[in-house]
């Protein structure tokens, strides 16, 4: 199915450049191609039996996403220079995603992150998990274990609405599943509206008490393809979890004022890079590599706030990210080395970055973080916009 996959993505840029073309200037937009009313469109390709690829644009911005693993397959946003670049690190085929094992801009959980020890107490039973993240000191549960949701097939539909367009993913997760408790109904959505915003969001409710936290894992590259170190971040974040030598919160909260992970004032993402590996290494003697930290935002999951922004000086692109989670996991794609990606082209370490709107990792197993349950009587609602 490697026709079918790169075929859908070759149309996709080819109407995207004729759109370029024939898109109109606004004064408010240094690209100049600001989307037309009506030009909100959604198609939907079989890449194999039950497996579907959904094309959404509005005519200036657009996506690629498929119901294996709810997995975004492409993100074209114009450069500026009017270039439509995919922002996303992938793969061209379908074999390809279903033999990748970094999650590749693919939803995570049933617990996103790390569970220390791959085990959990709940209600007076105790849970072991799947042990699937090896390090120097220790076991964990990494993104749900061995059975992951990214490599599901979700049921799907496209869907339409006032200024917006989008794909729509269902599925249960049956009561034990990955060694969790409870059935667990999700809905995920994603959505492009035709104020150039990609909305991710995702619902739950479940019929027993049960830890629940839905990220997507999405490499971004607002290049297309090289390292990220230069990419400029600013993060509304004054508090950052103090990870330990398993990769694991510690349960501390620390405050970034005067550390390598201060970006309330923007900076090059790689500028500090160095003093976080050998900070950590020299704390805990683990080989972090790079960002892999959750960082605080001001959000309480009540309502969606501003989390920050990143940017590229070389393409022009910037990507405000805002969301309603506690949480954001960046990770600057540390284990990347040697993955063959995208046109061929070896992904490296540093080649893309990660913004993992979340609940804290391992608060199951931490009193003091806020809650990660999903109980019978509640509803779970994440919500993650990205703006360009």
């Amino acid at each position: 199915m490697r026709k079918g996959l790169e075929w859908r993505v070759s149309v996709l840029r080819s109407r995207m450049k004729r759109q370029r073309n024939h898109a109109k200037p606004d004064p408010e937009r240094n690209d100049g191609m600001r989307p037309k009313e009506g030009k909100m469109k959604t198609e939907r390709t079989e890449l194999e039996n039950g497996i579907f690829l959904y094309t959404v644009t509005n005519g200036r911005v657009s996506f690629c996403a498929m119901n294996y693993g709810c997995t975004l397959t492409n993100l074209f946003v114009p450069d500026k220079n009017g270039k439509a670049t995919d922002i996303l690190l992938g793969y061209d085929s379908l074999a390809e995603w279903k033999a990748g094992t970094e999650a590749h801009n693919a939803i995570v959980g049933r617990v996103a992150n790390r569970i220390r020890g791959a085990a959990f107490s709940l209600d007076g039973v105790t849970y072991s998990l799947d042990k699937n993240d090896k390090t120097p000191v220790g076991t964990n549960c990494l993104h749900g274990g061995f059975n992951r949701f990214e490599k599901m097939v979700w049921q799907s539909e496209a869907f339409s609405a006032d200024g917006a367009a989008g794909v729509r993913f269902v599925r249960t997760s049956a009561d034990g599943e990955q060694g969790f408790p409870g059935a667990v109904q999700m809905t995920v959505t994603y959505t492009l509206t035709d104020g150039d915003e990609l909305i991710l969001e995702y619902t739950a409710t479940a019929d027993k008490a049960t830890p629940l936290n839905l990220t997507n894992h999405a490499y971004f590259n607002l290049d297309g393809a090289g390292s990220v170190m230069e990419h400029r971040l600013q993060l509304d974040c004054d508090e950052v979890l103090e990870l330990g030598s398993d990769f694991v919160p510690t349960g501390k909260v620390l405050s970034v004022s005067g550390t390598p992970f201060d970006f309330r004032t923007e900076k090059a993402v790689g500028k500090d890079v160095a003093e976080v590996v050998s900070s950590h290494l020299a704390r805990t003697g683990a080989d972090v590599r790079g960002y892999d930290h959750c960082f605080v935002t001001r959000a309480d999951e009540s309502a969606v706030v501003r989390l920050g922004e990143v940017r590229s000086e070389k393409s022009g692109i910037a990507m405000r990210i805002s969301t309603n989670q506690r949480g954001v996991q960046v990770y600057t794609g540390n284990f990347l080395e040697g993955v063959k990606g995208k046109g061929g082209v070896t992904q490296h370490k540093y080649d893309g970055i990660c913004f993992e709107t979340q609940r804290f990792p391992n608060a199951i197993n931490e009193p003091a973080f806020p809650s990660c349950l999903l109980r019978p009587d509640e509803r779970y609602w994440s919500k993650t916009i990205f703006l360009f």
